[in-house]
């Protein structure tokens, strides 16, 4: 995995609500069931760890992750919001 671009793929993601700014309410790691990665868009192999993050939004699903785009998505949305809190 190039991880560089993962990160200006979840960043872009976050960026147009594709996915949550909001921290997540509640993460669970479990075995994989060959879905994808809501980060990377590939698939969350066996052997990998998948992590699942509960949202607090109505209607909305949990976010499922490789470990690693777990991480990226988690520094991109603090990041994400404290740009955003900067005064222009």
């Amino acid at each position: 995995m190039d991880f560089g671009a993962i990160r200006l793929t979840i960043r872009r993601k976050l960026e147009n609500g594709r996915l949550p700014l909001e921290r997540a309410a509640r993460v669970f790691g479990r075995s994989p069931a060959g879905e994808a990665c809501d980060g990377c868009d590939l698939t969350i192999g066996t052997g990998q760890l998948a992590m699942d993050a509960l949202v607090r939004k109505p209607g909305k699903r949990a976010v499922r992750l490789h470990l690693r785009c777990f991480e990226i998505w988690t520094q991109e949305r603090y990041s994400l919001l404290r740009e955003r809190q900067q005064p222009a």
